[in-house]
This record gives C-alpha cells, sequence and structure tokens, in this order.
C-alpha cells in the first residue's frame, strides 16, 4: 500500500460526554473539537451533537479537496469544496445553490424534474461534481408530505 501512495485515513475520536479541561492553557470551554493533519486525527470532546463530526469532515475536505489531484496543477484543474446543494438535469446540466444552513438549499435542489446530487456539502471538480455525505439530511423540523413533497 505505502508503495502505490495509500495515506491513512483520518481517525475521527469521539467522545463527546467526556468534557474538555477547563484548567488547561487556552481553554476556554467544556466542549472542544480539534484536527491534527500532520497526525490525520480529530478529537471531538464534551458537544454530543453528531454534526460536528459531519462539519469536522468538511473542514479537512476544505483544507484536502483543493490540492487534489495533484498540488501543482493549476487552481481550473483542482478541486473546490462547496457547502452548496446540487441536482442534475436529463442532459446533464449541473444546478447549484450556494447558501448559509437553513436558507433553503435542500429545498430549491429537490426538484421533481431533476436528480439530487445532495444537499449540503460537494466538491466541484473538472470531471464534475459530487456529494461528500452521500446523501440528503434535510431539516425535518415543521416537514410535511404537503409542503415539501420531494423532500418529504
Amino acid at each position: 500500500e505505502l508503495e502505490t501512495g495509500f495515506q491513512s485515513p483520518f481517525v475521527i475520536m469521539n467522545a463527546g460526554v467526556f468534557p474538555c479541561n477547563r484548567q488547561t492553557e487556552g481553554m476556554t470551554s467544556s466542549t472542544s473539537i480539534a484536527v491534527s493533519f500532520k497526525r490525520r486525527e480529530m478529537v471531538i470532546l464534551g458537544t454530543q451533537y453528531a454534526g460536528e463530526m459531519k462539519k469536522g469532515v468538511f473542514t479537512i475536505m476544505n483544507y484536502l479537496m483543493p490540492l487534489m489531484p495533484k498540488r501543482d496543477l493549476p487552481p481550473a484543474d483542482r478541486a473546490l469544496p462547496l457547502h452548496a446543494s446540487a441536482n442534475i438535469g436529463p442532459d446533464n446540466d449541473v444546478s447549484i445553490f450556494f447558501g448559509l444552513s437553513g436558507t433553503g438549499k435542500t429545498t430549491l435542489s429537490a426538484d421533481p424534474k431533476r436528480e439530487l446530487i445532495g444537499d449540503d456539502e460537494h466538491v466541484w471538480h473538472p470531471k464534475g461534481v459530487f456529494n461528500i455525505e452521500g446523501g440528503c439530511y434535510a431539516k425535518t423540523i415543521g416537514l410535511t408530505r404537503e409542503k415539501e413533497p420531494e423532500i418529504y
């Protein structure tokens, strides 16, 4: 594996119920999400919010993907991570919807005439757009079949 350029994966250690030591220098909270690119590790302490893992992986992708596939390529040939939703039409035309969380990206991308690529985190690459998460993670607060049938 080492001869083929294999890199070890990032390891996520989530000890959400275990708080940080607030007596540690520079620590102002019982919650911490720390990433080491050198050791390829992420440590989550003091929070049971599962979204920290998702957003942590997106943070890692924001660092690594612009360097892919090779660091010495011109920027137009590299990968760009996006906080956006995306869908694709019958003629392979891709639409990308940018926006902050909760601003309607999922609703806009759920078009009955287009196939959903994903609703939150993507990479735009010269060969196309792909979803980092592998699915759709719509907020379900107030979600009904009548209001948003495509998402429901």
